[in-house]
């Protein structure tokens, strides 16, 4: 469910649609949303004009926007397409997870594979935290980021036992998506000390170049700012 005119906005710039959704009499008097409405409608969506109590009754937040509408889900996508990755593993957290989306969007990020432990991508709140980068971006969920990161050569990835401190790294040509060099994909743990070791790629895989950053609270469910390299080497 899109809570909101700007997710409603993110989804009809994607070229989809939600289904149907209710809107207040308050919020179609904002040129906006009334804006938004009638694209959707134009595109086939069923709209319905209920009183503001309702609505709050079934929006997923205590202060709804006025607009709620229901999407289709995309098809689940099993496979990593070319070019750079962000690896999420194990964020718990929505807000958190919906950040990173948003980040990662931002950096001109075109797909993210989510591991098994990480909140469900396409809750309310994450959306909401994401502001619309779900429609940007490839999700792949529930993957082995062990086998999605050996396939993508060169790893950058979060650890709390590197020898390096970030700060001191050069990293212009390893994340940026249009100078990639060696580096193919990033890690970003929610755990305090960085990635598990089931993540990282082995010596076999990659030459480690680690380095370590100030680590997050344990327990908060933060992603982990403390962050090592794998990367391997041309």
């Amino acid at each position: 469910m899109l809570d909101g005119v700007h997710l409603l906005d993110s989804l009809l710039a994607s070229g989809s649609a939600p289904e149907w959704g209710v809107v207040s009499a308050a919020a179609l008097a904002r040129a906006e949303i009334a804006a938004a409405v009638a694209r959707a409608e134009g595109r086939g969506t069923e709209w319905f004009q209920v009183e503001e109590g309702l609505l709050r009754a079934v929006a997923p937040t205590q202060h709804p926007s006025g607009v709620l509408a229901v999407f289709p889900l995309p098809r689940v996508l099993s496979s990593v397409g070319k070019g750079f990755v962000l690896l999420l593993e194990d964020i718990q957290d929505p807000g958190n997870l919906g950040t990173l989306l948003r980040s990662a969007h931002g950096a001109g990020v075109a797909q993210v594979a989510l591991s098994r432990g990480c909140a469900e991508p396409w809750a309310p709140k994450v959306l909401r935290a994401a502001m619309g980068a779900h429609f940007s971006l490839r999700l792949l969920e529930d993957q082995d980021l062990t086998v999605v990161a050996r396939r993508h050569g060169g790893v950058l990835a979060a650890a709390a036992d590197g020898s390096l401190q970030a700060w001191q790294a050069d990293l212009a040509g390893a994340v940026v998506p249009d100078r990639i060099g060696s580096c193919q994909s990033a890690v970003v743990g929610g755990r305090a000390p960085g990635c598990a070791g089931s993540t990282r790629v082995d010596g076999r895989t990659a030459r480690r170049e680690g380095f370590r950053g100030r680590r997050s609270d344990p327990g908060r469910g933060s992603p982990a700012t403390s962050t090592a390299t794998s990367v391997r080497r041309p």
